[in-house]
């Protein structure tokens, strides 16, 4: 088993030039990388550093590559830190030892008995000199650093045969992806670890004013930073999201988690109610552990039985914990692959559950599933995440600056919705879309008259919250809703 670190890596103190070798540096690099590296290197040593986030996949293995250099690769272990220092002249023996004994792991190439090629992977916590701050990771990830390959021994493919040798490490280890950070200024590593299978995703960096410091992690759409698990319907991730927004009593306002919880059940009603008897399920539980908008207690009956589930056991304790029934049953399960036997539900009810998956193919899988386990005749009311609400693209921008506190898959179009649902078994009775709120905006206009604390600007606010409910029976609908929704029987 693989030792995970917790404890950065040491940290040097910065060297600083004397004045006379600052100006010899600076003019050999306008030699050599022009007027942009210079001016980007001069805001490197005073306000502003950036480096490129690169990932290595580890989902599936490499191409075989070769070298015409006969090399062995393997760890470095502690006993070789002398002939590690004799490859890298420049490197600190007690630096080097501390990593070792923080779990880093030193992964080297050798020609003939002598090392060539180096690298270092740490996990956990790690420490990015460059940018003097600390990256934390995901339990998926490890982070790759001070690459190196001797001058003499370079054009040969060696540091190529050595990253395959360390993605099949960690790959059988359970690991994901590898994560690097690349200065843009840095030509020859950028064009290697694109060779090597690398692909950039984002940047990393910070800017600096005197004592005051910012730091930014900006990424690719549908791309996720160092240290966040993999989004979707991932367990990890969901408990992660739990952690990040626990301390607050809700993840919504009262009045808006009020009115979400009433449209549901209006529309449960309308799409023929809960049957009076046989089980019913509802396919996650982020409302009945994190808001206000809970409904599941709203199913329950003495004579049929409620079954709740959800991906994420900690929110499946916490939901058990707040909503305290006899007649309703908790289950920690993921709609990909759901334990119930078939024909188990007389009603299926999916409160957008199916918009968080990374891939959309997960959609499908899940409506077939939960057309398994639905008797014939049976209804689904299903929600998804409107694509044609003309705010869609205003909600994806705040999700990407981190204002959304949970990860959007894709949204749908009613058509979308209408035909993933018949290729999985079903056949759609009705369709509508619910909410006709801008959700952000909704939320931001009651926050504001909350912390004004003027009740006639609450009143009219929530009075136009409801007023704009009505838009539901109108042609517009499709355009203002915030779901699709979709009633939906089991074919036979």
């Amino acid at each position: 088993m693989m030792k995970k670190n917790t404890t950065a890596v040491t940290r040097r103190p910065p060297y600083r030039r004397p004045r006379f070798q600052t100006l010899k540096r600076a003019a050999e690099i306008w030699r050599e990388e022009g007027p942009k590296g210079l001016w980007f290197k001069t805001l490197g040593e005073t306000i502003y550093r950036r480096a490129v986030l690169f990932e290595r996949p580890l989902t599936e293995s490499g191409l075989r590559v070769t070298t015409s250099l006969p090399v062995t690769v393997g760890l470095l272990d502690k006993t070789e830190v002398d002939e590690y220092l004799s490859f890298r002249p420049g490197a600190h023996p007690s630096e080097v030892r501390s990593r070792l004994e923080a779990g880093h792991l030193c992964f080297v190439a050798r020609h003939e008995g002598r090392i060539v090629s180096a690298a270092w992977i740490a996990t956990g916590r790690v420490w990015v000199d460059y940018l003097a701050r600390e990256v934390r990771l995901a339990a998926d990830e490890a982070y790759l650093y001070e690459s190196f390959t001797s001058p003499e021994s370079r054009g040969q493919n060696i540091p190529a045969v050595r990253a395959t040798y360390e993605a099949q490490h960690f790959r059988e280890a359970g690991y994901r992806r590898l994560v690097a950070v690349i200065m843009p200024e840095n030509k020859p590593a950028l064009r290697h670890a694109e060779k090597a299978g690398w692909q950039p995703f984002g940047m990393l960096g910070y800017i600096k004013l005197g004592p005051w410091r910012w730091d930014f992690c900006r990424v690719k759409p549908n791309a996720r930073p160092p240290g966040e698990p993999p989004p979707g319907k991932s367990s990890v991730y969901w408990e992660n999201v739990v952690q990040r927004w626990g301390k607050n009593p809700h993840y919504l306002d009262d009045f808006l988690g009020t009115l979400k919880r009433q449209t549901y059940l209006t529309l449960i009603e309308r799409w023929g109610g809960i049957p009076a008897t046989g089980r019913v399920l509802k396919t996650d539980l982020f409302e009945e552990a994190m808001g206000p908008d809970a409904f599941l207690a709203d199913l329950n009956s003495d004579k049929r039985v409620v079954v709740g589930m959800d991906v994420s056991s900690t929110i499946t304790r916490q939901a058990r914990k707040r909503i305290v029934t006899q007649q309703v049953h908790y289950a920690t399960a993921d709609t990909r692959c759901l334990p119930f036997a078939n024909n188990a539900f007389a009603l299926i009810v999916s409160p957008s559950t199916l918009d968080h998956f990374v891939d959309p193919h997960d959609l499908g899988r899940s409506l077939r599933e939960l057309a398994r386990v639905l008797q014939t005749g049976g209804r689904l009311i299903i929600t998804l995440d409107n694509r044609q609400n003309i705010f869609d693209p205003l909600l994806r921008l705040a999700a990407r600056l981190g204002y959304v506190p949970f990860y959007l898959g894709r949204s749908y179009r009613v058509e979308e919705l209408r035909n993933e649902l018949e290729t999985a078994g079903f056949q759609v009775e009705e369709t509508t879309a619910i909410l006709h709120n801008p959700r952000l905006v909704a939320v931001a206009i009651v926050t504001l008259a909350k912390k004004l604390n003027w009740s006639p600007l609450t009143a009219l606010v929530r009075r136009a919250l409801i007023a704009a409910q009505r838009l539901e029976h109108t042609r517009w609908r499709y355009y203002t809703g915030s779901f699709v929704a979709a009633k939906a029987v089991r074919k036979r």
